[in-house]
């Protein structure tokens, strides 16, 4: 049966998720050799990048995963990599009430923004709206699923990101959930 999958993986170019025994982490990319005994895979990352081929005996195979919501995510995401940009990336470390003219073009331009706060807490979403004290934060997992609104104190903020690939990633993934409207 899992030679079957890794078959059916290999034909019709899906990506595969595998554990195998021994290993910590599973490998995720496309199958592009298979024989009896063993298989080569061109990994790729979580960008869809690929980032070299291993090969492995089948016998090692701990699971085998196919079209789970994760690498239907990943398949998205290679479907528009070339939406992807790595220079576009913006940090600002400041705190609070000094951010609001970056907030200002975040929430007219609907842009997916990661708010900084203290002990290494952050939170992404689009801004809704603030004001001096508050800002409302439309809450984006980094699949793209909306998880609701916050109300934060803007006090609390200590700086922020936007554009950079997690960012955009996420982007992507909302508009293939939602359409093109952030709103």
């Amino acid at each position: 049966m899992l030679q079957k999958l890794l078959i059916d993986a290999y034909k019709h170019k899906k990506i595969a998720d595998i554990n195998m025994y021994g290993e910590e982490d599973s490998i995720i990319g496309y199958i592009t050799y298979i024989d009896k005994e063993f298989f080569t895979i061109e990994e790729i990352d979580k960008f869809g990048n690929a980032i070299g081929s291993t090969t492995y005996a089948i016998a090692k195979i701990a699971n085998l995963s196919l079209d789970n919501w994760y690498l239907r995510s990943l398949q998205i995401i290679i479907c528009n990599r070339d939406k992807l940009n790595e220079e576009k990336r913006i940090t600002i470390h400041k705190d609070g009430k000094e951010l609001l003219p970056e907030i200002e073009y975040l929430k007219v331009n609907e842009i997916i923004v990661m708010l900084f706060f203290e002990e290494d807490q952050y939170e992404l979403g689009f801004i809704l709206d603030y004001d001096e004290n508050f800002i409302l934060l439309k809450d984006v997992g980094q699949d793209g699923c909306v998880l609701g609104i916050t109300c934060y104190q803007l006090n609390e903020v200590v700086g922020l990101r936007y554009n950079g690939l997690g960012e955009q990633k996420t982007r992507i993934l909302y508009d293939s959930k939602n359409g093109s409207s952030a709103f």
